[in-house]
């Protein structure tokens, strides 16, 4: 199987990422905000979920970064195992799903819903199996580990 050819967004979101791990968030912001109206016209299920799912990383405060989390995982519906698999997660979408309800669970936290913390840290346990033995994986299981 071949690798479809990727948009131009995922190069911005990727150049996001890297300045939010260089401790420049708002300028991440700034590079991946302009991107959400062309990605949500579009139908690459996949560069939605990984745009919400960045933008929540860079938000200010934790409102923000829960509504996008959020709008990651409802994206989710749209995601298939395939267009997954096509983008690298070789456990399809379910591996991207510990992620993403890590995410929330500690953003729930913050916002003091100690219940749905739990729920969402306990979901994103159940789908670990789904992770590649790799990096990345090896990098969320940590996480996990740690607890939030």
């Amino acid at each position: 199987m071949t690798t479809p050819p990727e948009s131009s967004a995922y190069a911005t979101i990727r150049a996001g990422i890297a300045l939010r791990e260089q401790g420049r968030s708002p300028e991440a912001k700034a590079l991946m905000e302009p991107l959400v109206a062309e990605v949500d016209s579009g139908d690459d299920a996949f560069a939605k979920v990984f745009l919400a799912h960045s933008l929540a990383d860079v938000q200010e405060n934790p409102e923000d970064q829960l509504a996008w989390d959020l709008r990651a995982l409802a994206l989710m519906d749209e995601l298939t195992d395939q267009r997954a698999i096509e983008r690298g997660n070789p456990g399809g979408k379910n591996a991207l799903l510990p992620s993403l309800h890590l995410n929330l669970a500690v953003d729930y936290r913050r916002l003091g819903d100690d219940a749905n913390a739990r729920r969402h840290f306990e979901l994103g346990q159940a789908h670990l199996p789904a992770l590649a033995d790799d990096a990345y994986g090896d990098s969320i299981r940590s996480a996990f580990a740690e607890g939030i």
